[in-house]
């Protein structure tokens, strides 16, 4: 098991936030949130890319996200940061529900966000 960083959580704080209010919006989230909630549901992980798909070309969001559902899990989000872009939001680098038909190019640092049981 790797360390964590302690921004890890940070990002983690404002990924929950962004979700419960996307539930607030929407009542059909509440079976989602109480998995979530549940000391026995799934849990959001932060994961390598390079654990569902290859790195070395451009892939889709799309290709990662049926990855995570081959191995049970459901693909959120993405964390990529980069030096030359700014993050005007200051998420860290993370896109929840990202445009799932872009090919982007993921390093290995790169982290796909999922929600799963483990």
């Amino acid at each position: 098991m790797g360390v964590t960083k302690a921004d890890d959580f940070v990002v983690s704080n404002q990924l929950v936030s962004l979700m419960l209010a996307q539930a607030s919006e929407n009542q059909y989230l509440a079976a989602i949130f109480d998995d979530l909630l549940d000391e026995e549901g799934s849990e959001i992980y932060m994961r390598p890319v390079g654990d569902y798909v290859a790195i070395d070309q451009p892939v889709t969001f799309w290709a990662i996200a049926e990855s995570a559902r081959l191995r049970g899990e459901i693909a959120i989000g993405c964390r990529r940061v980069r030096a030359t872009q700014t993050d005007a939001r200051a998420l860290g680098g993370v896109t929840v529900n990202p445009l799932k038909s872009e090919a982007l190019t993921y390093l290995p640092e790169d982290r796909v966000i999922v929600l799963a049981r483990d």
